[in-house]
């Protein structure tokens, strides 16, 4: 779930700032984790220094991930006074800096003592720095390195577990190599308190650093757990690739000559490189999907939101695709490395993508899916599949045609409540459904939210009104839960309680082969409203309302009951339970996740896009029937219903101002 972020110690590349930045930039980082400049290390900087190099980075659109500081490193014996002033001075320069993290240390300690003997000293010296800098809004990560108290696993989790709340973690795989410990273990225990991630592998036998992947480290494995985090998360490169003098004056032979020979590099840039695209490596193989959003206006922001907030597990976000330059501006604010097209097609031909979410005016889901499909991609659509099932069905057939995967994001089929209801009625347990009444009017809006984009609530640019744009959840849960109706009558208020031509209030009848009916409701003109669904069948009566899920079991069925009872107006007996659910309700990212699970293992999918027609199936027919004034039999005649909805678009009463976004956070709107 984690937002990986890439950052470096750039000094590994060059002394020279502008030159770490440019090695930063050629290789995928947009972060520094500061350690040396000009040949002066980061812990010695003054405040005016700090703003001057805090302009560089702005300038260059480079972050800063940690201030890789030296403190805690020095002996246990060595006059902490001093050191603590500087490192006040350090908090100072981070925060200029806007650093959220400062690396720290937990002192070296002579071969010949026992370290825990002085694990009072360490505590006191260690909580001094991380206290006095949380003081200040900054956290210090303290890393594990050779010869200090925190060289392995179980003190450094002492330490953070005594400071808890104060000091966090920075996990270094190949410095624990290099003291005999397993990575995977270590990480096990440190897991709860590490902030982030110091990417650098080691092979154990031959003592060297090697890229990551190559060692003993567990690289990819420890950062498939880590991925598993909340929110963005820093994995932070630091090479050791290029062999120093200290290594060349080792006597190496054999075997481990020709390691280290392998990796080895002609330059300081070309070991910073080669650290780096190991970097890249690894984390895609841990999040593998590359994707991009067609459409960053109020939905595609909120699915761009979701990757910022690292709620996706297996997925990353590579490009975006808007023919408003305004809404690339604001996605290259949001996510600096993103890529940006004026078009979803030049998106789609690049390459650079695996996958696409789909997050346009209605019409073009089953145009962009149909090309995604084409190209050879994955693709997620938002509800509905489309305005009519006519073309709908075109985007089925190319699904059939492809071995891509092709979802749509029915995310209310993850709410527990419905999955429940779902579990209940199709299980047999209270036989065949007798009735369905669904008011569902609590989707109030404004005339603000209606001008928001020049194509909604249009015939031409969205095709329907609360139908196409409130219901398409509800009716496919509808149908999902209940099956198929195979009648349809309907009344449609186009711009009853809004300056639009589209409707927004409807009542639908509907009738079911087995002789069942049902009623749907539905509006955005009322207020509060109602989101109560109900459920007659023969052995039971369930409602749905107010986050509860509640159930009134027949001891005996009402046609039994009905043939068998003596008495004229007495009841069957049952009693009312309330249903326990599994309480989860991931919503949209339980869709996106489950996405990428099935495209990378097969796992279920939440919803098939192939499944978008049955919900719109139930839409045009509402619409067609209230066009007609007559009840019409599903499956709709596709052909009718498109030329009604010609004539409805060539009689377009004409665009409304368009207001642009009203609301970027649309959370609001997905709890029916």
């Amino acid at each position: 779930m984690a937002r990986f972020l890439f950052s470096a110690f750039a000094d590994e590349a060059s002394k020279d700032i502008h030159e770490q930045i440019a090695a930063c930039k050629e290789n995928g980082i947009t972060h520094i984790e500061l350690r040396g400049v000009g040949g002066k290390n980061i812990s010695d900087f003054t405040v005016e220094e700090a703003k001057e190099l805090k302009k560089i980075l702005d300038e260059n659109g480079i972050g800063v991930s940690s201030i890789g500081s030296h403190y805690g490193k020095i002996t246990i014996d060595d006059d902490f006074a001093p050191h603590f002033e500087s490192f006040k001075n350090t908090v100072e320069v981070a925060d200029i800096l806007e650093a959220e993290y400062i690396r720290i240390f937990s002192f070296y300690i002579d071969e010949d003592e026992k370290p825990e003997d002085y694990r009072d000293e360490v505590l006191a010296r260690v909580g001094a720095m991380a206290k006095y800098a949380k003081s200040q809004g900054i956290t210090c990560c303290h890393e594990n390195e050779r010869g200090i108290y925190g060289n392995v696993p179980e003190r450094c989790l002492d330490m953070l577990t005594e400071l808890k709340g104060f000091l966090g973690g920075v996990f270094d795989p190949a410095n624990f190599i290099m003291d005999g410990v397993d990575t995977l273990a270590a990480y096990e225990m440190l897991e709860p308190y590490i902030d982030y991630m110091h990417i650098k592998d080691a092979l154990a036998v031959e003592r060297i650093i090697v890229p990551a992947g190559e060692g003993d480290g567990h690289i990819e494995e420890i950062l498939r757990r880590f991925a598993r985090k909340e929110g963005p998360r820093f994995l932070s490169v630091e090479p050791h690739l290029k062999v120093f003098d200290g290594l060349k004056a080792l006597e190496k032979t054999g075997e481990v000559e020709e390691k280290m020979r392998r990796f080895s590099y002609p330059s300081n840039r070309a070991s910073f490189a080669a650290a780096c695209s190991a970097l890249h490596k690894v984390a895609e193989k841990v999040q593998p999907v590359r994707y991009g959003i067609i459409g960053v206006g109020n939905m595609g922001s909120s699915h761009l939101n979701y990757y910022l907030q690292g709620l996706l597990y297996e997925m990353r976000l590579t490009a975006v695709a808007d023919i408003n330059p305004e809404r690339l501006e604001w996605a290259k604010e949001q996510l600096p490395s993103i890529l940006c097209y004026p078009t979803a097609e030049e998106m789609m031909d690049s390459g650079e993508i695996d996958a696409v979410v789909i997050a346009t005016p209605h019409y073009f889901h089953p145009v962009y899916t149909v090309y995604a499909l084409e190209k050879g991609l994955h693709a997620l659509t938002e509800k509905p599949a489309g305005v009519y099932t006519k073309q709908v069905r075109e985007a089925n057939e190319a699904a059939a045609n492809s071995d891509k995967v092709y979802a749509i994001m029915y995310n209310q089929r993850t709410n527990c409540l419905y999955r429940k209801l779902r579990e209940l009625v199709q299980g047999g347990e209270f036989g065949e459904i007798k009735r369905v009444n669904w008011i569902i009017t609590n989707w109030y809006r404004t005339q603000a939210y209606y001008n928001s984009g020049g194509w909604r609530a249009t015939w031409e640019g969205e095709g329907g009104g609360v139908l196409l744009n409130q219901c398409p959840h509800n009716l496919d849960l509808w149908q999902w839960i209940c099956g198929m109706p195979s009648k349809i009558l309907a009344f449609c208020h186009e711009g009853k309680w809004h300056d639009i031509e589209v409707e927004d209030d409807v009542t639908i009848y509907a009738e079911y082969p087995n002789g069942a009916t049902g009623v749907f409701i539905t509006s955005t003109g009322d207020a509060p409203g109602t989101n109560r669904l109900e459920i007659t069948m023969d052995k039971g009566h369930i409602v749905c309302e107010d986050g509860k899920l509640k159930v009134h079991r027949l001891d005996v069925s009402t046609k039994e009951h009905c043939m068998t009872s003596p008495n004229g107006f007495g009841k069957p007996k049952g009693q009312w339970s309330e249903a326990e659910t599994d309480g989860e309700n991931p919503q949209h990212t339980g869709v996106l996740n489950a996405f990428a699970a099935n495209i990378l293992r097969g796992e279920p999918l939440v919803g098939r896009g192939e499944e978008g027609i049955n919900g719109l199936m139930i839409s045009n027919a509402a619409h067609l029937s209230s066009w007609l004034g007559r009840p019409v039999d599903l499956p709709v005649d596709e052909d009718l219903f498109y030329e009604k909805l010609q004539a409805k678009i060539a009689g377009s009463k004409g665009k409304k101002t368009d207001t642009g976004t009203v609301a970027q956070n649309m959370s609001d709107s997905f709890g029916n």
